[in-house]
């Protein structure tokens, strides 16, 4: 039963980190293909497998093609991370544990610099629309409530690890 809760918070603790990672993805998007309208995809040719378009350059990206590439991508950086701690704990006997307080303060210090940045754009560029402050200050409140309850959901899951 607990091992079941744990699989439930799990979920919902990473339904809300995605959360946070889009909106701070959005904003960042916005600010690059603004700055640079001729930025370049052509990374996306290393996931064809999802899209045979995604090789030929010429393709239409919707939110649930940005779903599976994240979804991939979270995997590839889960294993490679998972496997960097196992090899590191019986190598070195060294565990590597960040608390939560570590976690928000880097967490909330990369969300702010991405709208940071994005305001400093916007800013600087008389062509946009000055009504982007207000988008972006609600993408910023959603984005700190999807943090906020991620950790939330991290403390929930240090209390059931402990049983």
């Amino acid at each position: 039963m607990v091992s079941l809760v744990r699989i439930v918070i799990n979920y919902v603790k990473y339904f809300f980190l995605t959360g946070s990672v889009f909106f701070s993805l959005a904003v960042l998007m916005f600010v690059v293909l603004n700055k640079n309208p001729d930025f370049s995809f052509e990374f996306m040719k290393y996931f064809s497998f999802i899209d045979p378009a995604y090789k030929t350059g010429n393709f239409v990206i919707n939110l649930g093609d940005v779903m599976n590439i994240f979804l991939i991508l979270s995997l590839v950086m889960m294993l490679v991370i998972n496997f960097l701690k196992m090899l590191m704990k019986k190598i070195f006997s060294f565990s590597l544990y960040f608390s939560t307080r570590t976690k928000f303060t880097v967490l909330f210090t990369i969300i702010i610099l991405a709208y940071v940045i994005a305001v400093i754009f916007i800013t600087q560029n008389d062509s946009l629309d000055k009504g982007l402050y207000f988008i972006f200050a609600i993408f910023y409140v959603l984005n700190l409530i999807f943090m906020v309850l991620y950790l939330l959901m991290e403390k929930v899951m240090n209390y059931f690890n402990k049983i």
